[in-house]
């Protein structure tokens, strides 16, 4: 498992329940327990976020193609 978020960072100090998550070893977002990382790179932001893999796919996922509802009838 990789080393835990530096829990002095200001957004703990904000949100001490994202901070009570990441000591009980849980996602500081979602609150469910930590699983693997897929890679090198998640585990750097588990570190600095308390995100588990879940939630960084979310978060990070490239954004999908928006509909254009732009009206062509003028």
């Amino acid at each position: 498992m990789p080393l835990p978020p530096d829990l002095s960072k200001p957004v703990f100090s904000l949100f001490p329940q994202m901070a009570d998550r990441v000591i009980n070893g849980d996602c500081s977002f979602c609150a469910q327990p930590l699983t693997a990382f897929t890679d090198e790179l998640s585990k750097k932001e588990y570190g600095i976020s308390g995100m588990c893999q879940t939630c960084q796919n979310e978060v990070f996922a490239e954004p999908e193609e928006e509909e254009d509802l732009t009206y062509e009838g003028w």
